[in-house]
Parts: structure tokens; sequence; C-alpha cells
């Protein structure tokens, strides 16, 4: 047992001097690949879109805070339910973690997702891309990201990346959710608005700022 008087002495005594840490012992930072979600070194543009995207009598889809990069749109979908519940379980329906349900629940569940103005489509309900070693591998196709969230009984928000930015022209939105009484709803914005936004983004780093000479 060590004694009152030589703590001080005995903790000093107890752990091993450890080396400095150098260089070499930091990890390299590893670019993260666009697709992925938004890039973290830059200031968005921000697109004034608030837009009810699915509706029924107890259920409201939206969408909000659309964030645009020259890469991809961040934004976060909400949804909010009242009356009674076909399930408990609000979250695991919005974010698709019940991998596990039927062919007839996952037909019913909430799909939403966005084609681009080129016929290219981007979901929720969609595969995610293929896992690749060469970290500049990009998708084919639009890919529709799901990223943090939070929620409760009737309520839950969940942050969404669309990657990449939509080229100019129509951009349709559609949402369904059978299980909530939401029928095939389809709602067009035009991306000009988003093209605007992503050329207000600034990177955050004086070292990446543009040169204006």
């Amino acid at each position: 047992m060590l004694r009152a008087e030589g703590r001080e002495e005995a903790a000093v005594s107890f752990f091993p001097d450890l080396p400095p840490m150098t260089d070499r012992d930091e990890p390299d930072e590893l670019p993260q690949p666009p697709w992925i979600g938004a890039p973290d070194d830059m200031l968005p543009g921000v697109a004034p879109v608030e837009l009810i995207i699915g509706r029924s009598e107890s259920t409201v889809v939206m969408l909000t805070g659309m964030h645009a990069y020259p890469v991809g749109i961040g934004m976060r979908l909400g949804v909010r339910v009242r009356g009674r519940m076909h399930r408990r379980d609000l979250s695991d329906e919005v974010f698709g973690h019940s991998y596990n349900m039927d062919a007839d629940w996952q037909a019913r569940r909430l799909k939403w997702g966005f084609e681009l103005a080129d016929g290219r489509r981007a979901t929720n309900v969609g595969p995610f891309p293929p896992a690749s070693d060469d970290p500049a591998h990009e998708p084919g196709r639009p890919v529709l990201v799901q990223g943090g969230g939070s929620g409760g009984d009737r309520s839950v928000d969940a942050d969404y990346w669309l990657w990449p930015l939509p080229p100019a022209g129509p951009l349709r939105i559609a949402c369904q959710w059978l299980e909530q009484g939401i029928e095939m709803s389809v709602q067009e914005l035009q991306t000009q608005p988003f093209l605007d936004a992503a050329s207000r983004a600034l990177p955050i780093w004086p070292e990446n700022e543009p040169s204006h000479t």
C-alpha cells in the first residue's frame, strides 16, 4: 500500500516515461471522397428552399437547410407525425435500419430522392456504391448519402448529401411513404439557385482561397 505522504512521488515513478510524440506518429490526413459527404473545409452557400415533399393526414416530410458546395448539396430531411402511428419506431422507419423486414414493408417504407435534369436519379433506397481501395474512385451515378440525425416518437430529422452538384435545368424531387398514407408525389425545382449558392461557397483556410489577381 502506498503511504499518504508518498503519493506524489509514487505517482511520478509508478508510470513509465513515454517517448515524445513526433510528426511520424501522426496518421496521414486522407481527403474524404467528395461523394461521401459535404467537404469540411468550406463554408457553403445557402439556397433558400423550405419544401414539403410529402404529406398525408398524419404525416409530413420536408426538406430544409439546403447548403450548396461546388461538389454537391447538403440538406436536412424532417418528418413529423400526428395521431396514431402504424409503427412504434419512427426513427427506424426514417433511417431504414430494419433490414430484416419483409418485402411488403420494404415496399411501403419511406422512399424519396432526386431526378437530375439529365435523367439520372439518386434515392434513399438505392444500393450503396461498392467499396474501392482507390481513394480517387467515384461512383458512376449520383448518390444520396444519409448522415447523422435525431428524433423521437413523432419527430425525426436526418442529414443527407446529394452528389454531384446537379446540372442546370429542372430538379425533380419524389416522395412516397405508403405506410404513412403518402402517395407518390413529385415536385420540380430549378437548379439555378443551388448553382448560385455553390458559387458563393468559400474555403475556410486562407491558403485555399482562390486568387483574385
